[in-house]
């Protein structure tokens, strides 16, 4: 793993290419995906999209999952929180892309020390759309966003950045299955069109020090990964039984807050 996890991070706004998760883990957690689907109808969506590390063992395992937390502690420290895990398999020959955007236009952590962790199922791949990300756009602050409500985005509001991204700065994380990007919550990304004929899944887990506040009355609530807490959000209680009932409960509790412009979808 990348020795200069920190300082690259701090420069560049993204770390790709992290290997996380062995053959036999990709194996384990593509198929209890898959099994979550099932369990679905088929298909995520709604809140089953947000937040499954309530309901599902298996991926409150991946977010505690040492590679990972020892990647985001080079990052921010030792005090961690996942304030959300998103699902979003990105389908074929849909159409649907996400525009350059910030996830922390909607997000409200003072002081933004977020970022994202993006854990690769499926190959992700220029031809199946995978994130892309400006360099060193996390420092240029937020910026304002439109909203197009685009049928053809992958974002709720259809919500971009109305300037153009200088091509020299974009970098295309091309992941293996088992591989991750990490990004900060003010970095400038984007993601393309699947048009493969197969689909690309990954995971997005999100991450705080638990010293950040959260602003704009957002309310989320979440879960202490390592160290310790310092009671700005309500933590969450971890699963035991996949949907077991005081799981279900605990996953309605924790989405319900949320209105629907505060949800992130995964890139």
């Amino acid at each position: 793993m990348n020795t200069n996890i920190n300082e690259d991070f701090k420069q560049e706004g993204y770390i790709t290419g992290l290997d996380i998760l062995t053959s036999d883990e990709v194996d384990f957690y593509l198929r209890s995906f898959l099994e979550y689907e099932k369990r679905l109808g088929g298909q995520i969506t709604g809140s089953y999209r947000f937040k499954s590390h309530l309901l599902l063992p298996w991926m409150n395992q991946l977010v505690k999952h040492p590679n990972i937390i020892n990647a985001v502690k080079q990052i921010i420290g030792d005090d961690i929180l996942c304030w959300s895990t998103d699902l979003f398999p990105k389908e074929p020959n849909t159409g649907k892309l996400c525009a350059w955007h910030q996830d922390a236009t909607y997000v409200g952590m003072n002081p933004p020390d977020a970022l994202t962790v993006w854990v690769a199922l499926t190959e992700s791949t220029l031809e199946n759309g995978c994130v892309q990300f400006s360099r060193g756009s996390h420092l240029k602050g937020q910026m304002d966003h439109k909203q197009t409500f685009s049928e053809n985005s992958m974002l709720l509001y259809g919500q971009e950045i109305p300037v153009e991204v200088n091509d020299s700065t974009i970098v295309h994380a091309i992941l293996k299955p088992g591989q991750a990007s990490i990004h900060h919550v003010m970095t400038v990304h984007a993601s393309g069109p699947n048009q493969s004929n197969t689909r690309r899944i990954g995971i997005a887990v999100r991450y705080c020090g638990s010293y950040v506040q959260q602003q704009n009355g957002i309310g989320d609530s979440a879960t202490l990964v390592c160290g310790k807490d310092f009671g700005n959000f309500e933590l969450e209680t971890e699963p035991v039984i996949e949907f077991g009932r005081e799981e279900i409960e605990s996953h309605q509790k924790a989405v319900s807050p949320v209105g629907p412009q505060h949800l992130i979808e995964s890139k």
